[in-house]
């Protein structure tokens, strides 16, 4: 064999090796792509096709498929993730859940989502106040509360929580829209206000599309998609909406 082949074979194999572990780096670049808490699918997105494999399930009358710790239901022609509804059951946990104990119970949490065991399945549960977790969905909206910043996500709130090995975690700070902050003046019962949006105290006839009710320091208000907080009054024989915060 003389030089100049010897050369090229090895050219070759050098070639082979690093396209090799190019593929591979690849495969790992698309595995974090996808991965939690990474770069993932938010409610609301919609699919032609649900990604994976998924398990078919009914539950309330109503059909939902669940695929890599994700809940769809069927939009049109479209399959939408949506939050699970409390109660519905699943055979395995997503990959990267987080295990923790309450009270000497076992709970489970993957993306803003809180399991409980049930027989041989997990069941869907209300987040437990004060649980710690190490991760929130990424599409949590902040806000702020009596000078506090949560982050809520589906009715539950969080709060940051610094480890003492300096590891930014979470905690479970209230559920179904309901905080309690222990702060009892009047002026600390209402969100804190942003100059941006609607003026304070102007009143609408109307909530926001897809507003939703949240309880503040035994207080009801309502929260638009873009977290402008209002609350209802009385306006002569008429139910109007006052801005109370941001």
């Amino acid at each position: 064999m003389n030089q100049t082949s010897t050369f090229v074979k090895a050219v070759a194999f050098s070639l082979l090796i690093t396209l090799s572990c190019s593929g591979l780096q690849a495969q790992r670049d698309r595995r974090h792509y996808y991965s939690y808490p990474g770069y993932y699918p938010v409610r609301g997105q919609s699919f032609l096709h649900i990604p994976g494999s998924y398990l078919s399930i009914q539950f309330g009358g109503n059909p939902y498929y669940y695929s890599g710790g994700l809940f769809y239901q069927p939009y049109g022609s479209y399959y939408r993730i949506l939050p699970p509804p409390i109660g519905i059951r699943v055979n395995v946990l997503p990959r990267g859940y987080w295990s923790f104990r309450i009270g000497g119970f076992p709970y489970f949490y993957y993306n803003g989502i809180f399991y409980r065991k049930n027989n041989q399945n997990y069941e869907v549960i209300n987040a437990p106040v004060g649980a710690e977790v190490p991760s929130i969905p990424r599409d949590a909206k902040t806000v702020v509360i009596d000078g506090e910043k949560y982050y809520e996500y589906n009715g539950t709130f969080f709060k940051d929580l610094i480890k003492p090995n300096g590891e930014l975690w979470y905690t479970v700070e209230g559920k179904h829209g309901v905080l309690n902050t222990d702060k009892t003046t009047t002026e600390n019962t209402q969100p804190s206000i942003d100059q941006k949006g609607p003026a304070i105290s102007d009143l609408v006839d109307q909530l926001p599309a897809n507003a939703k009710t949240v309880v503040i320091n035994g207080k009801k208000y309502f929260v638009s998609p873009d977290n402008v907080y209002y609350e209802e009054v009385i306006d002569g024989k008429q139910v109007r909406y006052r801005v109370a915060g941001k």
